[in-house]
């Protein structure tokens, strides 16, 4: 499993001043298997760009925003949010923490936010 390097998910883009629906991801397999852990803690960052010092907006599980729907499957739903940021192209990943401590970010893209027209 060290050699996963995450699945690109690039999310169809999204209007400011809308709301996110949300995302549910109900199970996290590498080849085909389950996973020998379960899952702990899950967090999302959307930046600017990926080595920008800050988060545009930061999502975690101890937070809230996300919501662990099965630790034994690594099911997980990310809440609805308002998208409250500038409209322009962004880059998100989702990371987890299993119940041994290890940290592994499965899911990234890219997090497209298109300008409202309507205020």
């Amino acid at each position: 499993m060290s050699d996963y390097l995450g699945a690109q998910y690039d999310i169809p883009a999204c209007v400011r001043g809308d709301t996110f629906p949300g995302l549910t991801i109900t199970e996290i397999t590498v080849n085909n298997e389950a996973m020998s852990t379960t899952l702990a803690s899950v967090r999302m960052d959307i930046r600017t760009k990926a080595n920008a010092s800050t988060a545009t907006k930061a999502l975690t599980s101890a937070g809230g925003d996300i919501t662990i729907d099965d630790a034994a499957a690594w099911g997980f739903t990310i809440e609805p949010f308002a998208i409250d940021f500038a409209a322009r192209d962004y880059v998100y990943d989702i990371e987890t923490t299993d119940s041994g401590g290890t940290v592994r970010t499965y899911v990234y893209g890219k997090f497209r936010v298109k300008q409202d027209v309507t205020r």
